[in-house]
């Protein structure tokens, strides 16, 4: 049993599994708590799908992505996080014939990202690492996300483009919660619902489900979980497949013909280089990056290849001829107990300034930014071009990582 649980156990949702209870809460409690966190069952096809081949011992792809808490962060060991909690209650829950050997799991969070960089990583981050795309996806960012049109349309793109990619992959949404400010599910829920996806409100459970929950035994921080409060979650997401297992299985809906949020962001490739919409002459950012932004699963950058003009770079600018209707550029910002100084870059689309951006902007952790240079309702061809602000010259710049819409 892990530490800091209770020692009661209770039935989930009236099946045959048994979990400790957080946060000295009654059984009565934690199933009203879970209870309230069933924001909606959605169209069921997909994930009764995922449970039978998961109980027959078929190979099943699992997937969260999402920030931080997803990620992990919860003042402990990141295997403590909800995603790893929840992919170890499904081993011992619907493969126990095989004890989760039948089961492969990506944790795919990334701190402080929202949808938009999601999106860029979700092909490298998800289906690479997997080796497959996924049979059961859950998408969390509600507490990352800004709530603007750029965030929501990345959120509906990730929804779609799985659901493209792989007409019988089950996506979830999952909105967490923050102890100091609200997250952006009332945002999300319209996008979800358009999909009919099932979705868990933690934000919902934790602060309208009448139970008296305890934030200093939930919450580590402003926003993330400790381990207690982690295991919350593992259990919502738990309870949304006991109930599902016992509901009739309803009819497969179809991916809707139209996008929600317009102009839509589905079908986004990342750029790795040049492709036949692509030409990039790099000038002086040439260089590779090793410290951008790591993941605590494996203490590595997360963007291994990236375009990197360092402080002492002399040079041309980057330049990028590229046919597109929608163009994400991902920068960083510096982390600033790091030596080297970042400053600004200018940005131009078709020879306007377009934006200035800060690599060296106070309080930096080397963390990622993404912002939306190219939106438009039909693909045109497009120069970008983009050079150290006047009196940066002697700073640097890290493209991190880019993405375009055909």
């Amino acid at each position: 049993m892990r530490k800091g649980l209770a020692s009661t156990f209770f039935l989930l949702a009236g099946m045959a599994m048994t979990f400790a209870i957080p946060m000295n809460l009654s059984k009565g409690d934690y199933q009203k708590l879970l209870d309230k966190s069933l924001l909606s069952k959605g169209n069921n096809a997909r994930l009764k799908a995922v449970i039978s081949k998961m109980e027959k011992g078929e190979e099943v792809y699992i997937a969260c992505l999402g920030g931080s808490v997803t990620e992990g962060e919860c003042g402990g060991d990141y295997h403590q996080g909800y995603a790893y909690q929840f992919f170890d209650k499904l081993s011992q829950t619907y493969a126990k014939k095989t004890k989760g050997a039948n089961l492969h799991f990506d944790g795919a969070g990334l701190s402080g990202t929202p949808s938009t960089l999601g999106l860029v990583r979700y092909q490298s981050d998800v289906v690479d690492v997997l080796g497959h795309v996924p049979d059961l996806l859950v998408i969390e960012f509600a507490v990352n996300d800004s709530g603007d049109f750029f965030c929501q349309r990345g959120f509906e793109a990730l929804i779609r483009d799985a659901l493209i990619q792989n007409d019988d992959t089950a996506v979830i949404a999952l909105f967490s919660d923050a102890k100091s400010y609200k997250n952006q599910q009332p945002n999300m829920i319209p996008i979800a619902r358009h999909y009919s996806l099932p979705m868990i409100s933690i934000q919902d459970a934790v602060e309208n489900s009448g139970v008296a929950v305890d934030e200093n035994l939930f919450f580590n921080d402003y926003v993330h979980p400790k381990p207690a409060g982690h295991e919350v979650m593992a259990d919502a997401l738990m309870n949304l497949l006991a109930v599902t297992k016992k509901a009739a299985a309803d009819e497969k809906n179809a991916l809707p013909a139209e996008c929600l949020k317009n102009p839509s962001l589905s079908g986004l490739k990342r750029i790795l280089g040049d492709d036949e919409n692509v030409k990039i002459s790099a000038g002086a950012f040439n260089k590779n990056d090793a410290q951008t932004q790591s993941l605590k699963k494996t203490n590595k950058g997360n963007f291994p290849q990236n375009w990197y003009r360092s402080s002492r770079s002399k040079g041309d600018s980057f330049k990028m001829d590229i046919e597109c209707r929608s163009l994400i550029l991902v920068y960083k910002v510096q982390g600033s107990w790091l030596s080297e100084k970042f400053g600004k870059a200018e940005v131009y689309v078709d020879g306007k300034l377009f934006a200035t951006y800060d690599g060296g902007a106070k309080n930096g952790w080397n963390n990622c930014e993404s912002r939306l240079i190219i939106d438009e309702k039909e693909a045109k061809k497009h120069t970008v071009e983009v050079k150290m602000a006047q009196g940066d010259e002697d700073k640097g710049f890290t493209i991190v990582a880019m993405g375009y819409v055909k």
